[in-house]
């Protein structure tokens, strides 16, 4: 992680004004490098490295090596007490001793307690002559540097604090509409603010360096692309809000789940996305743990095959919509009203108000009825009469049935079937097949038992009587005295 350049630039100046250095022609530039094959060249008397870039917009040159760099704190430590050689840097460091009374031992120290961003709040020449115990160093920042990063923490922690109350006062106002979102955006927004304008102005006043400067820059860019992905997630949410809101969708619509869900998934997509970038800027192997997690994911894949097949189904659901919320379906043994299509299960209310939830896997892998969008209601029943009836009126009965029907307003009047069917054990059967065209369950039930009550007021007009199951027993008695006549017929109902 590369938080401080400036220091470090510095801290390599320092080294270099204070060692012989080789003569500058006895340096090999980059050809000689090139015709003697070398990719490498090493400062003599050091541990400086200076290496090719072979990609990226660099490619070609010869850079101070990324392990050089690393240990420039290092170097820096065992030279600092090494007297500046001859030249501009002892002249400007002779130069800020005097201005400092001679508290200022190297020009790295001095630049990393400058006041200069101070100096249009504060006087510079008040800052050149602030009490020793100010000027202390503590941990790599002087006294009055750690003073100052103090109050920019607390400032931070008061704009955190302020985000926070809004969140709860947004909160407050929103209860009674679901599945709000904009509560939730003042903290993370407020902890953006803070790690990108107001730590860096921090750093730009008071010149806040070494350790705690990496420690610092360590939080604030971990806390950057945290709530950058933080805040991507709940923006996703949002938009799919929006849009459902725009479209005047019902909210637990199939339309709007799929809305939501594609908007989620882009919002996660994005977030992953914010914190391998995030943990590539701050030195973590990100994109070799990615690839690595291929083969874990793959595991984890099979270990969740039921979750993720679930998570598929309910995809399947919501782009091909077999049924929405409110639907009447028959699935399987189950049938009822959907009540919700969620992300794993379906949650049908069946007619006993006893509430089931079906994997999504398995009813994307059933036949599903979906008796709600019938254009036409089905009707089938027999009118069984007694077998006394005469012919003449069991076709008057036959005629009555064909006109009801044909004279009711919501019977489909090209498909009916009425006709005298069949013998029955005990009635003579006559079918009656027609359709209601009505798409409610409950405006069928009201109709069909209109038409049966006016079928019997037809059978009482036509004069003709409703069998019931009867058995006739026929009981003779024994012996040679036993004649036809003696046989006595009974006959009763069936139990």
């Amino acid at each position: 992680m590369d938080t401080v350049p400036a220091q470090r630039a510095l801290q390599l100046k320092e080294v270099l004004d204070r060692i012989e250095l080789p003569p500058l022609q006895d340096i090999p530039d980059r050809e000689a490098m090139a015709r003697a094959s070398l990719k490498r060249w090493r400062l003599p008397g050091t541990e400086i490295d200076f290496v090719l870039i072979e990609t990226g917009p660099r490619a070609g040159e010869f850079l101070v090596s990324a392990n050089t760099v690393d240990r420039l704190p290092e170097f820096y430590q065992r030279v600092m007490s090494l007297p500046y050689k001859p030249g501009p840097a002892k002249e400007l460091n002779d130069a800020y001793r005097t201005l400092t009374s001679g508290r200022a031992q190297t020009i790295y120290e001095a630049f990393l307690s400058s006041p200069i961003g101070l100096s249009y709040i504060v006087p510079t020449r008040w800052m050149l002559n602030l009490p020793d115990w100010a000027r202390a160093s503590v941990a790599g920042a002087a006294a009055w540097q750690w003073l100052g990063l103090g109050v920019g923490l607390l400032l931070g922690a008061l704009v955190i604090f302020a985000g926070y109350r809004l969140a709860n006062r947004l909160t407050d106002r929103s209860e009674d509409q679901s599945g709000s979102r904009w509560d939730s955006l003042p903290v993370p927004v407020a902890i953006i603010f803070v790690a990108g304008v107001l730590i860096p102005l921090v750093y730009a006043l008071f010149r806040i360096g070494g350790t705690p400067r990496v420690v610092i820059a360590f939080v604030q860019i971990s806390a950057l692309y945290l709530m950058a992905a933080w805040l991507f997630i709940i923006g996703s949410i949002i938009v799919g809000d929006v849009i459902v809101s725009s479209e005047h969708l019902k909210r637990r619509s199939l339309d709007s789940q799929l809305i939501r869900l594609g908007t989620r998934l882009v919002g996660v997509a994005g977030a992953i996305a914010f914190l391998i970038e995030g943990a590539d800027e701050l030195g973590f192997p990100a994109y070799s743990v990615l690839a690595g997690l291929g083969v874990g994911g793959l595991a984890v894949a099979l270990a969740a095959r039921d979750s993720i097949a679930n998570l598929l189904g309910s995809l399947l659901i919501m782009l091909e919509k077999p049924f929405r919320i409110g639907h009447y379906i028959r699935l399987g043994g189950t049938e009822g009203a959907v009540e919700d299509v969620g992300f794993r299960s379906t949650r049908i209310r069946t007619l006993d108000n006893s509430l089931i939830s079906i994997p999504n896997n398995a009813v994307v892998n059933t036949t599903v009825e979906n008796l709600s969008l019938r254009t036409m209601r089905r009707q089938r029943f027999f009118v069984q009469i007694t077998y006394d009836t005469p012919r003449e009126r069991v076709e008057e009965m036959v005629a009555g049935i064909q006109q009801l029907i044909a004279d009711h307003p919501l019977t489909n009047k090209s498909n009916f079937q009425v006709c005298f069917n069949n013998f029955g054990e005990s009635s003579l059967d006559i079918l009656v097949m027609f359709y209601f065209d009505v798409d409610d369950y409950g405006v069928e039930l009201r109709e069909r038992e209109a038409m049966l009550l006016q079928v019997i007021d037809l059978a009482k007009d036509v004069g003709v009587e409703f069998a019931f199951p009867t058995r006739t027993l026929r009981v003779e008695t024994s012996g040679p005295a036993a004649t036809a006549e003696s046989a006595d017929i009974l006959r009763w109902p069936a139990s």
